[in-house]
């Protein structure tokens, strides 16, 4: 592959990455009350398992950089006890298991992922231009 090409990629995994940060996070979000029993029995539903994005360099053959990816990990701690006596799936002591979720943390989360986009994107466009220009060059 040219040199001139591989900061193309390499921004295309940066977006990947940072859109897969945010479906991540939205997922955090849009589950945030999806409660369940502190210990659920078989077949029982559980409450919802918050992921962490990890993002991972990818190096070439040589040791150079070659971008980026990212996967879904578990939150650890996935659940903490909440005391919602009113949740079918209370406990006798009103206790559920609540996704550990942070709307805080999930902005901040949201936010680097929205910056993350926008410089790749930044980058992406400017390794465009520069192919461009080198073309015309040789036109």
């Amino acid at each position: 592959m040219s040199p001139m090409v591989d900061p193309l990629s390499i921004s295309v995994s940066g977006l990947q990455v940072q859109s897969l940060r945010l479906a991540g996070s939205a997922s955090n979000v849009a589950n945030l009350r999806s409660t369940g029993p502190l210990a659920p029995a078989e077949g029982e539903r559980a409450a919802y398992q918050p992921v962490e994005t990890v993002q991972q360099p990818l190096v070439a053959g040589a040791g150079e950089g070659a971008g980026t990816r990212a996967f879904f990990r578990p939150a650890n701690p996935a659940v903490t006890a909440e005391f919602q006596p009113d949740d079918p799936a209370a406990d006798t002591d009103g206790l559920v298991a609540a996704p550990n979720v942070s709307l805080e943390r999930e902005a901040v989360t949201q936010t680097v992922a929205l910056r993350g986009f926008q410089a790749n994107l930044a980058a992406f466009r400017t390794a465009d231009d520069l192919l461009r220009e080198t073309l015309d060059l040789k036109a």
